[in-house]
């Protein structure tokens, strides 16, 4: 009863903290683990990895919060020879599986996020090309979408969650548009060979969407939905994250190319490279990397190194590295609660 009405106080005060808007190193960072199958709650307050959420062999890439900071979504992606169908629902605060949504078979959830009302929600099926709502209330899928494009990876969603921007990454690589208020069908965008990483600017205006094996990133104006522009990137760069600044965080690297490893910093009004972040020193290495976005602090996981790092894109001082040990992190994503995880 004490740890209970302890737990409700502490949860009372971050609420708190996040009305004042004074949270530059608290709450919860959530990692998902591709080595270890598993979701880490590293406690940024204290810097202590404090639960380790086993989600089990078919391993999670990716991790998304819902906006009430209070749930969490992961997907049973999977090694390639055999992909998971599930999306599990994880409550943050004490730390425990919820439930596992199934998507059926040949689905191999990728990326899993909730809409604006933190019940509803989206997650890519790589498999069968769709895209699927689901309620995390009734642990249900509602419906599903098709995306047009070949093997769906990564899913954001417009500012005012009418649309759903879908990255395909099979043949010539598209960006997928698919109106989740519209009974029509998506809008297909030609951008470049291996779209994967995508992100959309603060006001909604423009989706850009990193073209992994042409080494571009492709600018879509979100009126038009026609490619209005394209900037060059590193080799391999795969995933995208933009502050509310405006500053653009492209990292490049993958498993078994032996490459020069940074964070490009891009300015999103200009396109213009602001700055390169070297990522273990900037030396070739293998391997790719996470990134996220909180404020101005990026934060990068490195699975080959097992640790994160933390550059401030706004001073650009040296890197602090937050956490060491991790078992082959990859996406994150931040919770304002602490955990205070349930008694076995």
């Amino acid at each position: 009863m004490i740890k209970r009405i302890f737990r409700r106080f502490c949860q009372a005060v971050v609420l708190l903290s996040l009305c004042a808007g004074s949270f530059a190193q608290e709450g919860t960072l959530l990692v998902a683990n591709r080595v270890g199958g598993s979701i880490s709650m590293i406690d940024l307050a204290t810097k202590v990895e404090i639960a380790r959420l086993p989600i089990g062999p078919f391993v999670p890439h990716e991790v998304h919060v819902s906006p009430d900071g209070r749930w969490a979504l992961t997907g049973e992606y999977g090694p390639n020879p055999a992909p998971g169908r599930h999306v599990v629902l994880i409550d943050i605060v004490n730390a425990r599986i919820v439930g596992r949504i199934d998507l059926g078979p040949d689905s191999r959830p990728h990326t899993a996020l909730f809409l604006p009302d933190s019940r509803h929600a989206l997650a890519t099926m790589q498999d069968s090309d769709e895209l699927a709502l689901i309620d995390t209330w009734t642990l249900q899928v509602v419906r599903t979408y098709a995306t047009g494009g070949r093997e769906g990876h990564m899913v954001r969603i417009s500012p005012d969650g009418s649309r759903a921007y879908v990255t395909s990454r099979g043949a010539e690589g598209t960006l997928s548009v698919i109106y989740l208020d519209q009974d029509r069908p998506p809008t297909v965008i030609p951008t470049g060979a291996g779209a994967e990483g995508l992100a959309v600017s603060p006001d909604g205006s423009e989706i850009w969407v990193s073209d992994r094996l042409d080494s571009t990133i492709s600018i879509i104006d979100a009126d038009s939905l026609q490619v209005v522009g394209q900037i060059e990137a590193r080799p391999l760069a795969g995933r995208i994250e933009m502050s509310a600044a405006g500053r653009v965080a492209v990292p490049n690297g993958a498993s078994g190319s032996m490459l020069p490893q940074y964070a490009r910093i891009y300015d999103l009004e200009s396109r213009e490279v602001l700055r390169e972040i070297p990522i273990r020193d900037g030396e070739p290495g293998a391997g790719n990397f996470g990134i996220f976005i909180r404020g101005e602090q990026l934060f990068v996981s490195d699975p080959t190194l097992k640790n994160i790092q933390i550059f401030d894109m706004e001073a650009m001082a040296e890197p602090e590295v937050l956490a060491f040990g991790i078992a082959g992190p990859d996406g994150m994503d931040w919770s304002p609660f602490r955990v205070f995880p349930l008694e076995q």
